[in-house]
């Protein structure tokens, strides 16, 4: 029973801090477990948006939208905005779980844009995908402690 109800109080506290900012925790990636760094958004569509930074050889950030239009080879323009900076990213679709992909230096200035500030807004150049909000209330930890891991 005790087991049952810490469980419980796991999920609970796992759920808020996924609902009050971002985190860093191993998920499970076609490659095995990943440290990431992400936040994910409310949406009163099917697909829950998230936003992911990765480290490996290079930085990543993998960006699921509320819908999913990608088809294979397919390159979107996002622009991502702060209240100071705005950055417009090329990422490729990836089919395996729908999202969209780029992947850049471990001092790209992308990485700045998402460590400052109160909130992102994602643009994209298909009209087909709505813009979204994340905030970006412990970004700068959740970050970092992906950098520290990264090759």
């Amino acid at each position: 029973m005790h087991r049952l109800l810490l469980a419980v109080l796991f999920m609970t506290l796992a759920s808020a801090a996924n609902a009050a900012g971002w985190v860093a925790e191993m998920v499970e990636d076609e490659g095995g477990p990943l440290l990431t760094a992400y936040v994910e958004s409310e949406a009163p569509n099917v697909w829950v948006p998230r936003l992911s930074f990765i480290c490996g050889t290079e930085a990543g950030l993998r960006y699921l939208p509320t819908v999913d239009i990608g088809a294979p080879d397919l390159s979107v323009d996002f622009t991502f905005s702060t209240e100071q900076e705005e950055i417009t990213l090329a990422m490729q679709y990836e089919a395996m779980d729908g999202a969209f992909g780029a992947y850049f230096g471990k001092n790209d200035k992308i990485i700045g844009l998402l460590e400052g500030g109160n909130d992102l807004l994602i643009r994209s150049s298909d009209p087909g995908v709505p813009p979204q909000t994340f905030t970006l209330a412990g970004s700068r930890a959740a970050i970092e402690t992906v950098l520290a891991g990264c090759q």
